[in-house]
């Protein structure tokens, strides 16, 4: 875990160092989070629980912000990119595990 606090700190400094560009630094938290979170065994595929961990770490983060940042950023800041992102498949992992073939990710819809 130390590793994982390590990254995202570096990737938190670097996002304060963006100064008035908006999306650089919601590019670099992003990254933050994502290094925080990331288990490094799981790089090439999202195992069936993936999503309720994800759900249960990025709640853990919700229940500790208690000033609503984390809101403030993703729906009044973002709301944008962030939709854009939502609505994109090409980023869901699911979506290409299921296009390249892979059992298991047929309701990569839901």
């Amino acid at each position: 875990m130390g590793l994982h606090v390590h990254r995202a700190i570096s990737w938190i400094g670097r996002a304060e160092t963006c100064g008035t560009d908006d999306d650089a630094r919601f590019i670099f938290l992003w990254i933050a989070f994502n290094a925080a979170y990331a288990d490094e065994g799981e790089f090439q595929t999202i195992q069936p629980g993936e999503r309720a961990a994800f759900a249960d770490f990025f709640g853990r983060l919700i229940a500790l912000d208690d000033q609503r940042r984390i809101y403030g950023a993703i729906w009044q800041r973002f709301s944008g990119p962030v939709r854009l992102l939502m609505e994109n498949r090409y980023v869901f992992n699911p979506f290409w595990q299921h296009h390249n073939g892979i059992t298991g990710f047929e309701d990569w819809e839901e």
